[in-house]
């Protein structure tokens, strides 16, 4: 059954302290690290939803989601705290393509992809499949970032948060769906506190920052997206259309988009990536509706990833 009270608390939770931390960090926070209010107030928001949930950062980190709250959401923060304080914008994104570069391999370690089980040369990759796919991730989501990066100079500052928190939103519904109950928590724990951050800005103009970091909001969607690809049963399609449909925001910046009015333009702009969101989650519970129905999937939990890496 869906424990809809679980997942009340979990927004509610993320939505209230992501705006609390957003709401003190824009107030007291030194100016030159304003920017980075963003990834605070949404990775806090994102750990205490998860509390919520009971998904607290453990150690040893053993499984996918732990490896995310614990090494994935403080190292986002650090690096994203770091990068305020560089003077250089290309010293900040070699930084940042590190981070996006270790993103993929903190979540797959010591899983049957990467790694021989039970003394076995059993990993399902080969160290050469394995390269390719883990660079080829980590340049997918650097070039997401770097996209919504230089979409976010371009539009007003809670922009690019508002499609990002469509975005969390559906990849949550989506990998729920898809088999992987508790990872669909942590997506909405994101979403809930995009929602909160995004809400506090307005409250706190004209303090608030000018921009804001997007480490801590782009790699918690890719990181649920994966964690519902490789240890839930989301297929590559959606997988694909949950990452890339931020980017069809950039739509309002096309010649004949960009003589809208501003109110219209920022409508077109949710429009634009919600429309192919929506067409995600209906094909999601087309398909959870047809397993139902032979008896294949439920929604209980479903802690896929602890049964691989078994």
């Amino acid at each position: 059954m869906l424990d809809t009270a679980l997942l009340a608390k979990v927004v509610l939770v993320g939505t209230l302290i992501a705006a609390a931390v957003m709401l003190l960090a824009a107030r007291w926070a030194p100016s030159a690290w304003q920017c980075v209010c963003w990834s605070w107030a949404v990775g806090v928001g994102v750990l205490a939803a998860s509390g919520a949930s009971d998904q607290w950062p453990r150690w040893p980190p053993l499984e996918d989601r732990a490896r995310f709250l614990t090494l994935l959401v403080p190292l986002i923060l650090v690096v994203e705290t770091l990068v305020a304080s560089l003077p250089s914008r290309g010293a900040a994104w070699l930084v940042r393509l590190g981070l996006a570069a270790v993103v993929a391999p903190v979540l797959l370690h010591n899983t049957v992809y990467l790694t021989n089980q039970n003394g076995r040369n059993s990993a399902e990759w080969s160290p050469l499949q394995a390269s390719v796919v883990l660079s080829g991730l980590a340049a997918v989501l650097a070039i997401i970032w770097a996209m919504l990066a230089r979409l976010q100079t371009r539009t007003p500052t809670p922009a690019v948060f508002w499609v990002l928190m469509l975005d969390a939103w559906a990849a949550a519904v989506t990998v729920m769906l898809s088999g992987y109950y508790y990872a669909g928590i942590l997506g909405l724990g994101l979403a809930a506190a995009l929602a909160g951050a995004s809400l506090a800005w307005y409250i706190t103009q004209p303090q608030s920052p000018t921009d804001g970091s997007l480490g801590m909001s782009v790699i918690g969607i890719f990181a649920v997206v994966l964690i519902g690809r490789f240890f839930g049963s989301l297929s590559n399609g959606l997988a694909a259309c949950l990452l890339l449909a931020p980017l069809l925001a950039w739509t309002v910046e096309l010649p004949w988009t960009r003589a809208l009015a501003s109110r219209s333009r920022g409508m077109w702009r949710l429009a634009c990536v919600a429309v192919p969101l929506i067409v995600v989650v209906i094909i999601a519970q087309r398909k959870f509706s047809a397993a139902s129905k032979s008896g294949s999937r439920t929604f209980e939990p479903n802690p896929i990833s602890e049964l691989i890496e078994k």
